[in-house]
C-alpha cells in the first residue's frame, strides 16, 4: 500500500497546540512583527516550519522571504483614475488584493494609462526593489501594453486579451449574454433593446455581439433604434440610452432591455420609473454584471458575469505562480459566468404602453 500523504497543519491546530489564539498565529503566519514578541513569533514559526506548514500550496522559506519585499503594481486603462475606479474594477482590485495578502504581498497603484510616462516607468526605484508583477485592469492601447512589457516582469491584462503577450484574465461575456437573453426568452419577450456603453472597448463589443448572435439562435433581433451604444457607461449614459429608446418607441417600447452594465442598468431604472414605467411588469431589464451595484438598493437586477473579485483572484494567483517560476507558457483565462434571477425581469407585456 502506498504511503498516505499527512495533512497540511492548519493556523488553528498550531493555535490549538501553543496555546496563542488563530489571529495572532495568523499574523505571525504572514511574517507580521508589530505588537508581537519575538519569543511568541519565532515560536510560531519554529512550529510551523517543524510540522510542515505551508499556506495555499507556497513554501515557508519563500513566504518569509517575500513578506517585507514583494508588492504588485497595478494599473487602471485610460480614462480610469484611482478616485474614480468604475465599480467592476472596484472588485476586481478587491480580490486582487484579498488574494495577495494571504500572503502578505501588497498592491501599489502604478497609475493610469494616460498619466504614466511609460519610458521613465521603469527606472522608477519600485521596480528594484519590490514590484515583481504587474495587473493591468481594462483594456490599454497595445503601444502602451508593450511598454509594460519591455520591463520584463510578469504581466496579468484583466477584462482584455492579448494572446502571446502576457497572461489574461476574462469573463465569457458571450455566456452572460445568452444566459440573460434566453432568461427573457422563457419569460415570453420577443422585442428586445440594447443599451451599450463604453462602445470603444473590446469587452463591450463582445457583450453586444454576445446579444445579438444569442437572439439570432431564437430567431430574434434588435431593432436598430433600440439598439444603443454610447461613449461612456455610467448612471447618467443608462438615462441617456433610455431616452432614446423610449423617444424611438413611443408608445410601444421594447419589454427586455439588456444593458452592458450594472451602472447603466440602473440609470436606465431611474429614468424608466420618472416616466411612469413599471419593472419588471412594463419592461424588464438585466446587466451583463455581477457588481453590488446590482442588489445594493430596489429593485434588485437580474443580472449574469463572473464576479469581479473572482477575476481579481485569479490574476493574484498567476501573479504569484509566475513569481515563484511555476508558470512557463502565457495563460489565457476565462471565467464562467454566474447567474442571478432577480426583481427587475417579469413576463412579458402583451399590450402597447399608452399614456406614459
Amino acid at each position: 500500500m502506498a504511503p498516505t500523504t499527512p495533512k497540511r497543519i492548519s493556523q488553528t491546530q498550531i493555535a490549538n497546540e501553543l496555546g496563542y489564539s488563530q489571529a495572532l498565529v495568523s499574523m505571525v503566519l504572514n511574517s507580521r512583527k508589530q505588537g508581537i514578541s519575538e519569543k511568541a513569533y519565532q515560536r510560531i514559526w519554529d512550529y510551523a516550519t517543524t510540522h510542515g506548514y505551508s499556506p495555499r500550496g507556497m513554501s515557508i522559506d519563500s513566504v518569509k522571504e517575500k513578506s517585507d519585499s514583494t508588492t504588485i503594481g497595478y494599473i487602471l486603462r485610460s480614462p480610469l483614475k484611482l478616485a474614480k475606479k468604475t465599480n467592476f474594477f472596484n472588485h476586481v482590485h478587491q480580490g486582487l488584493h484579498d488574494y495577495l495578502d494571504n500572503y502578505n504581498i501588497k498592491t501599489v497603484f502604478l497609475g493610469a494609462e494616460d498619466n504614466i510616462d511609460i519610458d521613465q516607468l521603469p527606472k522608477l526605484e519600485i521596480f528594484n526593489s519590490s514590484v515583481k508583477g504587474v495587473a493591468i485592469l481594462g483594456e490599454v492601447q497595445p503601444k502602451f501594453l508593450e511598454g509594460i512589457r519591455k520591463i520584463g516582469l510578469p504581466i496579468v491584462y484583466i477584462s482584455s486579451r492579448a494572446t502571446g503577450k502576457c497572461h489574461s484574465v476574462l469573463a465569457n461575456e458571450a455566456e452572460s449574454a445568452s444566459i440573460l437573453v434566453d432568461h427573457l426568452v422563457e419569460l415570453g419577450h420577443t422585442r428586445f433593446a440594447w443599451v451599450g456603453g463604453d462602445k470603444a472597448l473590446g469587452r463591450h463589443k463582445d457583450r453586444h455581439s454576445g446579444v445579438i448572435n444569442s437572439l439570432e439562435g431564437h430567431g430574434l433581433t434588435i431593432d436598430p433604434r433600440f439598439d444603443v451604444c454610447l461613449q461612456s457607461a455610467n448612471r447618467m449614459v443608462g438615462s441617456e440610452a433610455a431616452q432614446i429608446i423610449i423617444d424611438a418607441a413611443q408608445a410601444y417600447p421594447p419589454t427586455a432591455w439588456i444593458c452592458s452594465n450594472g451602472l447603466m442598468a440602473r440609470g436606465a431604472l431611474s429614468h424608466l420609473f420618472q416616466n411612469g414605467y413599471r419593472v419588471p411588469r412594463d419592461i424588464s431589464v438585466t446587466a451583463i454584471d455581477m457588481t453590488n451595484v446590482c442588489i445594493e438598493e430596489k429593485p434588485m437586477i437580474t443580472c449574469a458575469s463572473a464576479a469581479g473579485e473572482d477575476m481579481g483572484s485569479e490574476a493574484g494567483r498567476l501573479l504569484i505562480d509566475s513569481t515563484e517560476g511555476h508558470v512557463k507558457a502565457l495563460i489565457d483565462i476565462t471565467l464562467p459566468s454566474k447567474f442571478r434571477d432577480l426583481d427587475s425581469t417579469g413576463p412579458a407585456a402583451t399590450v402597447a404602453l399608452t399614456d406614459k
